[in-house]
């Protein structure tokens, strides 16, 4: 029992400048456009993190056959839209003014769909959306 214990406690401290090295990765910083940039310039934007603004309109709250929820809408800034794609149900509505963050995909497949045009705001892309009223109150309160 005492040799398991001491081989233990060896390989914790061998270990031990292996776990320090290790650095966490910076986070990517999302780059500020607009709608119309990305859809002007859809290869320099392709895969690239960005934050963009306007008004929520085609809102849809869905869940797949597989039974993941998930929420679409379109996101309108002045007479240029895009959609937006999000697993879960967020908590918005048409005519909403939000902030996006996401990952903008020029296409994308998955199964057999094919997705052209798109931000997917998922938390696993980095992304998220926030109602734009609640992100100000939040910049004043600070």
């Amino acid at each position: 029992m005492r040799a398991i214990l001491c081989i233990g406690l060896v390989a914790f401290l061998l270990g031990m400048p292996m776990l320090a090295q290790q650095k966490e990765e910076p986070k990517e910083t999302p780059i500020k456009t607009t709608v119309g940039e990305i859809l002007k310039n859809q290869d320099k934007f392709h895969k690239k993190l960005v934050q963009v603004e306007g008004k929520v309109t085609k809102f849809r709250k869905r869940t797949s056959r597989a039974g993941n929820a998930y929420t679409t809408f379109t996101l309108k800034q002045g007479n240029d839209e895009i959609t937006v794609f999000s697993y879960g149900h967020l908590e918005l509505a048409n005519d909403n003014e939000v902030i996006v963050i996401g990952r903008y995909y020029k296409e994308k497949r998955v199964g057999r769909d094919t997705f052209k045009n798109e931000i997917d705001a998922s938390p696993k892309e980095g992304g998220k959306v926030m109602k734009k009223e609640a992100s100000a109150e939040k910049s004043g309160a600070s």
